[in-house]
């Protein structure tokens, strides 16, 4: 068999056993990075809150502070209202205790709503805990499960990726190019079979002249439709490693 079509298809299978080894993870990397960043918006989110609480504490603070003014100005006024002459006066007097009411009023309100909003952070947050807590569970789980499949299939994986450095050190530049490029388009699959004067890839039928060379062995030949590289499984590989 031509010996680069038979560093191919070794390389084809040592491809496959890496990806059952990948396989074998499942989604578990794909979890665990998941919910790294889960945890990571939780604490964001936390952190967003509680700046919003402490602002809305400053608004209160504030607002209390001006109802304790313009309540003092107001009992002031309403003295005043008293003493007052002409109702130039009055009406002045009462412009003021109306203004001040009002404020009174705006304060108020603010305050109810920077104390409603601060419940309901709060609650936010304590939410907020009990999931990041569960995602930390779900992590841990996730972790240890990743580095028990990681250490079962260590060896096994090192091996392969050894075979694998080995065979592309022998495999042109240009060819592993399309190899690595076929391989990624087709799902991992970039070395297949002929099987009856097809393409075992895609099932197009192989032109004439191309099965020849193919049933030779003497010529590296790829699939017209998807690009493969197709090979006859007729005999023997005879090219070391």
């Amino acid at each position: 068999m031509h010996e680069m079509m038979d560093r191919l298809i070794k390389l084809q299978s040592v491809d496959y056993q890496l990806k059952a080894i990948k396989e074998k993870m499942g989604n578990l990397p794909e979890t665990v990075l998941s919910l790294e960043a889960r945890i990571q918006e939780e604490e964001e989110k936390k952190i967003q809150d509680g700046n919003r609480i402490s602002q809305n504490q400053t608004v209160i603070a504030k607002s209390e502070g001006k109802i304790m003014d313009y309540k003092t100005k107001l009992a002031k006024y309403q003295e005043q209202l008293y003493l007052v002459t002409t109702n130039r006066e009055y009406d002045a007097l009462t412009a003021e205790i109306d203004y001040a009411k009002k404020e009174i009023s705006d304060a108020e309100m603010l305050i109810l709503e920077a104390e409603e909003e601060n419940k309901n952070l709060e609650k936010a947050i304590k939410d907020s805990d009990a999931q990041t807590e569960t995602f930390k569970n779900d992590l841990e789980k996730a972790k240890k499960d990743l580095e028990k499949t990681i250490q079962e299939t260590r060896d096994e994986k090192e091996r392969l990726d050894a075979e694998r450095l080995d065979i592309t050190k022998k495999v042109p530049r240009n060819i592993l190019s399309v190899y690595e490029k076929v391989r990624k388009a087709r799902r991992g699959v970039a070395v297949v079979p002929i099987i009856r004067d097809a393409c075992g890839g895609c099932n197009n039928r192989v032109i004439p002249q191309k099965r020849v060379d193919i049933y030779k062995r003497n010529k590296i030949v790829t699939c017209d439709i998807c690009g493969r590289f197709i090979y006859s499984e007729e005999g023997s590989l005879t090219v070391d490693k």
